[in-house]
Formats: C-alpha cells, structure tokens, sequence
C-alpha cells in the first residue's frame, strides 16, 4: 500500500510511527478524498491498533469482496481476519471467514498467504504441533509469497521454541526477517529466541535481544510494550521480579486495549511477579483479570495463566494450592506438546515444594541447560540432601537465573 496517493501514504507513514491518532485522522481524509482500499485498510489498521475492533472492522465490511481480484481480496481479507480473530474475540469467525476467502482464491501464492495466517491463529489457539505443520506446507511451498514466508517462519520459530526443538529457530527467525514484511511478526520469532536463550541458559542474550526490540520501537506504538513484555519474561527468568513488574504494568495498560495476545500474557506474567514478591492483593487483582481476558486466541499461553495461579497461591502461603497450580502448568503444557515451557513450569514446581516433580522432569527430553539442573534440584530436593541443592542452586546461579538459585538454598537451609 505505501505506492498510493499522497494522502494515504501520509496516513501510513503516522501508522509506522505509532501516531495512531493522526493516522486515522490521515486515514479518514484519505477515504473521504482518494476512496482507495489502501486508504480504508490504513484507516481500519489504525483503528485496530487503538483497540476499536468494531470501528474496523466497520469500515472494512464496506467492501464490495465479490468485485476483488485476489491480490485485493487479500490485502483485505488478512486484516480484517486478524481483526477478527484477536480485537474482536472472534476466532472461531475469522478461522471460517479465512476457509471461505480461501475458497475464492485463484493463485496458488495467495492461498500460501491464507495458510500461513491460518497456522498463526491455530498457534494462538494452543496447537503449535498443528501450526508447524501449517508452517512447513508454506514455508516448503514455491509459491509463497513473501508475507506468507513471515507469518509462517515466524509462527514456527515460536512453536518450535515452547515445544523445545531450539537448533531451528534462529534460523526460522532470520528467513522471518529477511521475508520483510512489517508489523508485530518479528516479535513472535524474538519471543522463540529469547525462549531459547533463556532454556539453553544464555539469559543475557535473551535479554539484550528483547532489550534491542523496545529501543527500536515508538513508545506510542503497541511494540513498544510487547518488547518490553519480552524483557520482563528475562527477568522473571533471572529472578527480578521487582524489576519485570513496572515493565509488565505498562505492558498490560497498554496491550489491554488492542485485543492481541500479548495482553492476556501481560497480566499472566505481571501475577507471577506480584506473586513472587508476596504482594498477595495485588497478584489476587491482577489474577482475575488474566483470566477474565484469556480465551481462545490466548491459549497457546494456558500454562502461563497456571504458573499465575500458582505464585499467586504461593503469595497467599497457600503451598499446597501453589504446588498443585505448578503441576497443573506443566501438565497443559505437555499436553500441548510445549516440552520446554513443561519444564520451565516444573522448576516453578520445585521451587514451591514439589518433592514429587523428579519423575516429570525426567520424562521431558528438552536438550537445554536448564533440564538437568532441574532435574538435580527436583531429585535433591526429594531426598532432602542439602548437599545436593547446594550444587543445583550453583548451577542455576551460574546460568544467570539467582531466584532459582536463591530458592534452592532455602530448601537446603531447611
């Protein structure tokens, strides 16, 4: 869209800036003077981003779709899908909206690009076996056009990080890149990296990673917060806590409107952290909120809502209700075939008391840092060898991750 008239590239170029009120401002005088798609979709676009999915999707249900071609069709359909499916609430809608528009289709490159959008939502929807799948079809097809080369490689850096296979992802994240196509897609692959990272025990890459994204983004832009989401997940990692939960309020005040994914996680990761610091109020508050916004474009991040509950528990020195939270996590997980995110639950477990998490831990095969020193820490923490948590808190402190560590030697001191 950013060869059309003066009035719509003026739109767009507020878009990319994060002006979002000017934008539609730009966007509205663009519709009214040029009445060009390109005009309506930067209108519909900045819209969306100020969290009115309804105003959007208004202006882009004006279309007339049968007088499309499918280079058109698509640059109206992938919008007002997404906007469907994440600012609207509608995924179940937008998933049958895009196997309609998919029908109509002539070329096979287009059809790619439906598929490839379709794989990110099953994603979001808590199947990322599924979505890989999707992902690989695309990404294998000759025909692909470059946006679809993005949605796919970057949906299938993150599938592939939470399920734990991390020796394609940066690759995956790179062919993302390279694909060049805007938006929030490079977020999705940095969120597998610093995933990676964080697993295979390089916490400070993670972090200046995701570090890189927020800098890189306008404060007013909904990026902004997702990166620094990002960062706060590093953090709470690292056993800061207290430094992730200002991050991760602005973070969710400022995602909370949009209707992506990344909100619901906002306030899931903001209710670790609250619960971790013993602010029990104030995990409680937020708590409710994470599952009042989580649903089905959010349940790839289920687990996330469990650690949540569990900390949360833990907060009210409600141990056994913490330990069963944790265990409930990291069963959603693997049930969800998210190994590494199993595992990153399961340290949680132990780290609350679990004496019974050895067995679970053992049965994960994540190749990564982390697994055999959890693994150490479950077992010693079973045996009640002070010895043993020692050397586990000793490891995880060499890997950058001190509240693990912390907690081990609580337990061995115990």
């Amino acid at each position: 869209m950013s060869d059309g008239p003066d009035g719509t590239a003026a739109a767009e170029e507020a878009l990319a800036r994060g002006d979002l009120a000017v934008a539609e401002e730009l966007g509205r005088a663009a519709l009214r003077d040029e009445g060009s798609l390109a005009a309506r979709l930067t209108l519909a676009q900045a819209l969306a981003w100020q969290g009115r999915g309804r105003d959007a999707d208004a202006v882009m249900s004006e279309v007339d779709e049968s007088a499309l071609d499918d280079t058109d069709l698509m640059a109206w359909a992938l919008p007002r899908a997404a906007n469907q499916f994440w600012m609207l609430d509608q995924p179940e809608r937008a998933t049958a909206f895009l196997h309609t528009v998919r029908g109509r289709l002539t070329s096979a490159g287009a059809g790619a690009t439906v598929d490839a959008l379709l794989g990110t939502f099953t994603m979001n929807a808590g199947s990322p076996e599924r979505a890989i799948q999707l992902a690989r079809e695309v990404l294998s097809s000759p025909t692909a056009e470059r946006q679809a080369v993005g949605w796919a490689a970057s949906a299938a850096a993150l599938c592939n990080a939470r399920m734990g296979n991390f020796a394609d992802v940066d690759q995956l994240a790179e062919r993302a890149i390279a694909a060049g196509h805007p938006g929030l897609l490079r977020f999705t692959s940095a969120f597998g990296q610093t995933t990676a990272l964080v697993m295979s025990g390089e916490l400070d890459r993670a972090q200046d990673l995701a570090q890189e994204l927020v800098d890189a983004s306008p404060p007013s832009h909904p990026s902004h917060a997702i990166g620094g989401l990002l960062v706060a997940d590093v953090l709470i990692a690292r056993g800061d806590p207290a430094d992730a939960v200002p991050t991760l309020e602005a973070a969710a005040a400022a995602l909370a409107p949009t209707g992506y994914s990344w909100g619901p996680l906002a306030w899931m990761l903001l209710a670790q952290a609250l619960g971790q610091l013993g602010r029990t109020a104030d995990a409680g508050r937020i708590l409710a909120k994470a599952e009042a916004r989580h649903g089905l474009k959010s349940m790839l991040f289920a687990p996330e809502l469990s650690v949540a509950r569990a900390w949360t528990a833990a907060a009210r020195r409600d141990s056994p209700g913490a330990v069963d939270a944790a265990r409930e996590a990291a069963r959603a997980a693997e049930r969800g075939g998210q190994s590494a995110i199993a595992l990153r639950a399961l340290v949680d477990a132990v780290r609350l008391g679990d004496t019974r998490a050895g067995d679970a831990v053992e049965r994960l095969t994540v190749d990564c840092a982390v697994r055999p020193l959890a693994l150490a820490y479950a077992r010693a923490l079973t045996a009640r060898d002070a010895d043993g948590l020692e050397a586990a808190a000793n490891g995880f402190e060499a890997i950058g991750m001190r509240g693990v560590a912390a907690d081990a030697r609580r337990h061995a001191r115990s």
